[in-house]
């Protein structure tokens, strides 16, 4: 019976240092994403939704194409500079409907031949100029009867590369509101040539628990199991309780088996480390602990019961 009680002494140990690890190692790592939607190029054309570019197969896969045959015109003034005379596409829009709980936008592109150099704009004002990427994100108007607000985010590129992954994060506004709507832009200051593949949104996996909740529920539960346990151990040593006992430990081992099962099913569901190991180590422990010890147990109260018949029957002889 002193097995029972150290054992159980030592899960409360154990569940109190899981809450602890669990808040410490929530803060840490980044949140897992989900897939919310991806845009087949083929798809968006039959929906009349694509605005520029051209629907092509590479790779077993839609991709879009979208190539500048623009030349910009030398300025006599300033030989080698080219006027600002971009070639712009607006190739997606996402509206806030599909938008919804959409944290990143993800974009993978393919480039050659994209023209980089000096471009001078009307107000004379000389710059470096090349390919980019942009999401142009659409927020509510700050007052009332006021004009959206435009938040630009965009990558530059030039010459030539092979597949690039451009990652756009979709800001909240102070408010907490999601963009009106999304727009994806290609501008070339020259020639140039760019494939995009699918375009994909992706969402942030929701945890079951806040760290909070993660470190009260080992905390608080690991303590009373970890207290329960002693006690179970105490009675069954003194042969006292029998049906409460065994019923309890019983108990435990079906909380157990929930807990390691609810384990395994947060670590499918990408649940963060703090969440699933926050279930699997006290499930694990409780299964084995009271598995291995019930046998024992009733064991021990059989052995007593036959010693107390015995005492009685040879008191009555």
């Amino acid at each position: 019976m002193k097995r029972l009680i150290q054992l159980n002494l030592l899960l409360l140990l154990i569940s109190s240092a899981t809450a602890q690890d669990s808040q410490s190692q929530e803060t840490s790592p980044q949140q897992p994403t989900k897939i919310l939607r991806v845009y087949d190029w083929n798809d968006v054309a039959q929906q009349h939704q694509l605005s520029g570019g051209e629907v092509i197969s590479m790779d077993g896969m839609s991709v879009l194409k979208i190539e500048s045959t623009n030349n910009p015109p030398l300025e006599d003034n300033f030989r080698g500079y080219t006027l600002d005379t971009p070639f712009e596409v607006s190739f997606l829009k996402m509206t806030n409907s599909v938008i919804k709980g959409t944290y990143w936008v993800y974009c993978e592109v393919k480039y050659e031949n994209v023209w980089s150099g000096m471009v001078i704009n009307n107000n004379r004002e000389v710059r470096d100029k090349s390919g980019t990427l942009k999401l142009v994100k659409y927020y509510p108007p700050s007052a009332s009867g006021g004009d959206e607000r435009v938040n630009v985010a965009g990558f530059n590129f030039a010459g030539k590369s092979n597949w690039q992954l451009y990652r756009f994060a979709v800001d909240r506004n102070e408010s907490g509101e999601l963009p009106l709507k999304l727009e994806l832009k290609l501008s070339f200051a020259g020639q140039g040539t760019v494939y995009i593949r699918p375009i994909k949104l992706l969402g942030v996996v929701g945890n079951w628990w806040t760290p909070q909740q993660i470190g009260l529920i080992g905390g608080i539960g690991g303590s009373v199991i970890g207290c329960f346990g002693a006690l179970l151990g105490l009675l069954a040593s003194k042969g006292k309780a029998r049906t409460f006992v065994l019923a309890t430990m019983k108990i435990f081992i079906a909380l157990g088996i929930l807990l390691t099962i609810a384990g395994f099913a947060a670590v499918v569901s990408s649940q963060p480390y703090a969440v699933w190991y926050a279930l699997l180590l006290p499930g694990v422990i409780l299964t084995l602990v009271f598995s291995l010890t019930l046998p024992s147990i009733q064991r021990r109260y059989d052995e007593l019961e036959i010693r107390r018949m015995t005492s009685v029957d040879a008191m009555g002889s």
